[in-house]
């Protein structure tokens, strides 16, 4: 079993290595420094089943139903961050079979598993809670600009007072009205309120409801 000492003098010699200098050095030992993949440009590695994390990610969306871009975003943070603790899952048994690991290489690598399994537990309940922190905002300022909309309209529209006779007939006792560029409040034409004729005054009105 390595001592101490040795696994020091390990990391100080990988820490003075410089790397692959040639394109093909560099893209054979791109995957080497991923510890199970965590920093890879793609979610799936080669080898890896390409539409199984389809269906993962497909199965995660449907369950939290992203509303715009940065909820799609950060739901497809979560698949990935699923899928990378499934391989995780996958790496851990290899770690068992007879053989595989010097006992040294075995703890220092299910120590790294456990921290990484660790981190990623964290970044799963982070970015939900994220996706909830940023689904609340966006529907309170959804609700603010609905609000916004309509005092902008209330405040260029007077909706009037609709009425009606005891035979049920609707009519405007006062006609709504808007406000002009020139800011003067005008009539809407009875014409143009097809659904609300002129009363004729003979017949009296029943309850009125303000509008």
């Amino acid at each position: 079993m390595a001592t101490i000492k040795q696994i020091e003098a390990n990391r100080r010699n990988a820490q003075r290595s410089t790397g692959p200098k040639t394109p093909e050095g560099k893209a054979k030992v791109r995957f080497n420094a991923l510890v199970h993949g965590r920093r890879a440009e793609s979610a799936v590695l080669p080898g890896e089943n390409q539409n199984a994390f389809n269906q993962l990610l497909a199965d995660v969306m449907s369950a939290w139903k992203p509303q715009d871009e940065m909820e799609k975003i950060l739901v497809e943070q979560i698949a990935v961050y699923q899928w990378k603790l499934a391989r995780l899952d996958a790496a851990e048994a290899i770690l068992y079979e007879p053989g595989a690991l010097t006992p040294a290489e075995f703890i220092l690598a299910t120590h790294r598993l456990s921290l990484t399994q660790a981190r990623l537990d964290r970044s799963v309940s982070n970015t939900i809670a994220d996706l909830e922190r940023y689904r609340k905002i966006r529907l309170a300022r959804a609700e603010e600009q609905q609000t916004a909309e309509q005092n902008q309209v209330n405040r260029h529209f007077r909706p009037g007072i609709p009425a009606s006779t005891r035979e049920g007939k609707l009519y405007y006792k006062v006609l709504p009205e808007v406000l002009g560029l020139d800011g003067e409040w005008r009539e809407i034409p009875r014409e143009v309120l097809g659904d609300f004729p002129e009363h004729n005054p003979s017949e009296p009105p029943g309850t009125i409801s303000r509008g």
